[in-house]
């Protein structure tokens, strides 16, 4: 049986700093994105050290916080940014 995408729901803060981006790599962040929203459950998710419930996803040197609901099959995209900058 195959499970539907993961829903997004994108935090303010994440559009924000999101569309600033160039349109390449908001391309190569919504694809990772996507990727991990359609195998949620069998994703390798890296928890964040010290926050509860947050993890990290890689892209580059640019790195997606985000949390997710399996029961839901959601994901909150919390922050993006540059690796030097988000994981502080």
């Amino acid at each position: 049986m195959k499970t539907s995408p993961a829903q997004q729901i994108f935090a303010r803060e994440f559009d924000s700093d999101y569309f600033l981006l160039s349109k390449n790599l908001q391309e190569l962040i919504q694809r990772k994105i996507d990727q991990m929203g359609a195998h949620l459950a069998t994703f390798p998710h890296t928890r964040l050290q010290g926050a509860a419930g947050n993890y990290r996803l890689r892209v580059g040197d640019y790195r997606v916080i985000y949390a997710f609901d399996l029961a839901r099959n959601v994901v909150f995209l919390k922050l993006v940014g540059h690796r030097r900058e988000v994981c502080r």
